[in-house]
């Protein structure tokens, strides 16, 4: 009797955790299928192979729909939990652009686009209503940054269920000057446009009907415009750092530490001071980098009379020229090197001591992030950061405490521990 009662338990053991692996099982599996696309980092390219349970990821993003199907022509909500490494569910996002989460739909041929913001709940997910027009594919850019991190695009592939309309062929403009709902914009690249090259994107804006410059341009989500870039494949996203007209990257002033705004909001991406609080003079610019060679579409986003204009231009970019210069890439032997990627500033925190001489070898090895400057406030020191060279910044600190560094947009922040 006894031996049966010990086999009848060990058999329903044995069962108990045949089911509890086919729980985990389905819940694997349903991640993969709502979120099956990496992880990217400001102006990174997306893997080819599906990552979202991959574990070696800082953060993730967990998406649903209500209802699951989604059909066109009907309000559908699409909400996101943003998750840890560990599984935990992040709450408070940091404010960019005075927004917690900026949700970019693109239709696959790119002829579709809308800048949405999902808000907050009191489960810590992010939801917002949107009814899509059209059956097809479309990909979900979720655009957010966590506290003490950097920023981070999560890619989402969906299937709207529902008639799809034609194609339409991406073709680069032959003319950089578009007129859209009486505002007519004139775009003019600072360079040659290359791949892997940093320069700016000047824009003019100007009344369609007086043909004047349209100097009642409105800050739209604290900005005088919004620039995002998609290449024709949807792995590049590229979200622009706009600029007031006359002001340079070297101008720009940060606090040195963050707050709860991040502005480009406040954990400001843009707690950059004076950058869009002035009258719009109708010329604003972006800086910024094209990754790689291809075709590329361009919204140029304005507000104007209350209302949101978004301005395309498609753009093909040839090929850069790649530094091979190997005494770029020397470090001196009594220098502290941090290298500047997607992923921020490595590392992000240095020690030294107070009355000794300090030597930062800055090494930036591609235009796939927004390091082009680093700005130590504390210091009024800022230095440009071309791809492929290595920048020194000397000093010998007076005092103990905190060194905040951090690129022009405040986007990738570091520190100096003075000990």
């Amino acid at each position: 009797m006894k031996k049966t009662f010990i086999l009848s338990g060990i058999i329903a053991l044995l069962l108990s955790a045949m089911w509890l692996a086919g729980c985990n099982n389905v819940m694997q599996t349903e991640t993969a299928k709502n979120s099956d696309t990496a992880v990217v980092t400001n102006n990174a390219p997306t893997n080819d192979a599906p990552t979202t349970i991959d574990s070696h990821r800082t953060f993730r993003v967990d998406f649903k729909s209500e209802p699951s199907e989604i059909k066109a022509g009907t309000p559908t909500l699409l909400s996101f939990s943003v998750k840890d490494k560990a599984g935990t569910t992040v709450k408070d996002l940091q404010i960019v652009h005075e927004k917690p989460m900026h949700l970019l739909i693109v239709s696959r041929d790119l002829a579709e686009f809308y800048h949405i913001h999902p808000e907050q709940q009191a489960d810590g997910t992010y939801r917002v209503s949107h009814t899509f027009p059209n059956g097809g594919e479309y990909k979900l850019y979720a655009d957010f940054t966590p506290q003490a991190a950097v920023q981070v695009v999560e890619q989402i592939d969906i299937k709207v269920a529902g008639t799809e309309r034609a194609k339409v062929s991406l073709q680069p403009d032959a003319s950089f000057e578009k007129t859209v709902n009486g505002l007519r914009v004139v775009m003019k690249p600072s360079a040659g446009i290359k791949a892997e090259q940093e320069l700016t994107l000047d824009f003019q804006a100007f009344d369609a009907k007086t043909n004047k410059p349209a100097t009642d341009l409105q800050n739209y989500l604290g900005e005088l415009a919004h620039f995002v870039i998609i290449s024709e494949d949807m792995k590049d996203f590229v979200h622009a750092h706009p600029m007031a007209k006359g002001e340079s990257m070297d101008s720009v002033k940060m606090d040195d530490k963050q707050t709860d705004n991040h502005a480009d909001g406040g954990h400001d991406h843009s707690t950059m001071e004076g950058m869009t609080t002035k009258e719009s003079a109708s010329e604003v610019s972006a800086h910024t980098a094209f990754p790689r060679a291809g075709l590329y579409k361009l919204w140029a986003q304005f507000q104007r009379n209350n209302n949101v204009i978004s301005v395309p231009f498609v753009v093909r970019v040839p090929k850069g020229e790649q530094s091979t210069t190997a005494n770029n890439q020397s470090v001196p032997p009594d220098a502290i090197k941090v290298t500047v990627s997607g992923n921020g500033y490595e590392p992000s925190q240095i020690k030294v001591e107070k009355g000794k001489p300090v030597k930062l070898a800055f090494y930036r090895a591609d235009a796939n992030n927004c390091g082009g400057e680093v700005v130590f406030p504390k210091l009024n020191v800022t230095r440009k950061l071309p791809v492929g060279e290595t920048i020194l910044v000397e000093f010998t600190p007076t005092e103990a405490g905190e060194l905040a560094f951090a690129c022009g947009m405040n986007m990738m922040t570091g520190k100096i521990l003075v000990q």
